[in-house]
């Protein structure tokens, strides 16, 4: 072997392709100690999605029809009326209605418990939807079709109910 093929380093003699070869096992072992060594974010993803706030009605659906218990609130010529027997007005109507309609709410993972009424919404097109309202451990909304749980915005069980 010739003399220009090797390389002393820190009193270390080796060929070329040796110290090439400890070079590369040096980089990838500082890569592998980088990656496995530097803090984690593992919830981020998870945690965006909790804490984005969605409303609960699409906007291409046009909401028809909200039964609440015994109370049948029915959208009419651009206003909502209660179909007798009911103990709303007109104007209590028009509110709960605005208040299922601007419902903003966001995802949570606490269990629900206490519940309270089911809400049956009716769309155009033969669409439903079915909302159970619990007060336990806070005013929760789930969702049985998609098997989710949500906590509403800026709402009380009042507002929702017309009570």
């Amino acid at each position: 072997m010739k003399y220009n093929q090797k390389r002393t380093i820190f009193g270390i003699t080796l060929t070329k392709r040796a110290w090439n070869n400890i070079l590369i096992y040096a980089v990838l072992l500082l890569m592998f100690l980088l990656y496995y060594a530097s803090p984690r974010d593992n919830g981020s993803t998870s945690e965006q999605t909790n804490t984005e706030v969605m409303g609960l009605i699409p906007g291409h659906l046009d909401l028809q029809q909200i039964i609440i218990d015994d109370q049948t609130l029915e959208h009419s010529n651009n206003d909502w009326r209660c179909r007798q027997p009911c103990s709303l007005s007109k104007q209590q109507s028009e509110n709960v209605a605005r208040t299922w309609l601007s419902l903003r709410m966001q995802p949570t993972e606490l269990e629900p418990a206490a519940k309270v009424v089911d809400v049956y919404l009716y769309f155009g097109g033969d669409q439903t939807a079915t909302v159970e309202i619990y007060t336990e451990p806070r005013l929760l909304l789930r969702l049985p079709q998609q098997q989710r749980v949500f906590e509403p915005m800026d709402v009380t069980i009042e507002s929702l109910l017309g009570r």
